[in-house]
């Protein structure tokens, strides 16, 4: 089985998998959520290019998009004209902070049900920490699976996950993991999961340092761990913060 893998259909070997494992950092990421939570009242929308933010003649960004939007380049934060342009067929709605705030709640619920230490770091996206869940959940591979499983049942929305030993490798695993996926990253293998992805992958590398980056000829992560400490001191702030982070996997 690979090391790095979606977990989702693999039921008989989720426990045994799980005894060896000692990465216990779980992160949650609800997919596409705001679209989402609007899928629930609007279910003939589904499979179809969905923007949440505004009318498209508006001057409003775009809050959320489809996977299927995502497709023509949609992004949030994009202005909506630039969304319209783009796919000139998607489907428009305007957002319901409100709504999403309740939902956020219930997924919140479901998540302190698995384990006591629970930090949410934005409506739709939070950290657990599964060690000490076994006797109610079983081990914590089995735990994450279980868990999202009951996200997806109570709600009805679709989420992904990452488990590892550090907050930073399992925010970049539910990454990988999306749609609807759980990706584990067993103890020892961090570098190697990271090595082969963009740069822009790491959370806190934004688009300033990505072209100081560049500008050295580095773009996946692996060069950047493999930047001479001398180097390192004289490529400026972003650089040296990217590879002490990479390197502490806090």
């Amino acid at each position: 089985m690979p090391d790095f893998a979606r977990f989702r259909a693999k039921h008989g070997s989720l426990d045994a998998q799980s005894a060896e494992a000692t990465a216990s950092i779980f992160h949650v990421d609800m997919d596409a959520f705001f679209v989402s939570v609007e899928l629930l009242e609007r279910p003939e929308l589904r499979g179809k290019p969905v923007v949440v933010g505004g009318r498209p003649d508006q001057r409003g960004v775009v809050s959320a998009a489809s996977y299927e939007a995502r497709k023509y380049g949609i992004h949030s934060a994009m202005p909506l004209r630039t969304a319209s342009r783009l796919c000139p067929h998607a489907i428009f709605l305007d957002g319901h902070h409100e709504k999403y705030s309740e939902w956020s709640d219930r997924v919140a619920a479901i998540l302190a049900n698995f384990s006591p230490i629970v930090e949410m770091v934005s409506i739709d996206e939070a950290y657990l920490d599964l060690a000490g869940t076994e006797r109610l959940h079983g081990p914590a591979l089995a735990a994450a699976d279980k868990l999202l499983r009951t996200i997806t049942r109570k709600t009805a929305l679709p989420c992904s996950g990452g488990l590892a030993t550090t907050r930073l490798v399992a925010k970049v695993a539910s990454d990988q993991a999306k749609p609807r996926g759980l990706v584990w990253v067993p103890a020892g293998s961090e570098q190697r999961f990271l090595a082969p992805l963009p740069v822009r992958k790491i959370p806190g590398i934004g688009e300033v340092t990505e072209r100081a980056l560049r500008a050295l000829g580095i773009e996946i992560v692996e060069q950047i761990t493999a930047i001479p400490q001398g180097i390192r001191y004289r490529c400026g702030a972003e650089i040296h913060l990217a590879q002490s982070h990479l390197w502490r996997g806090h």
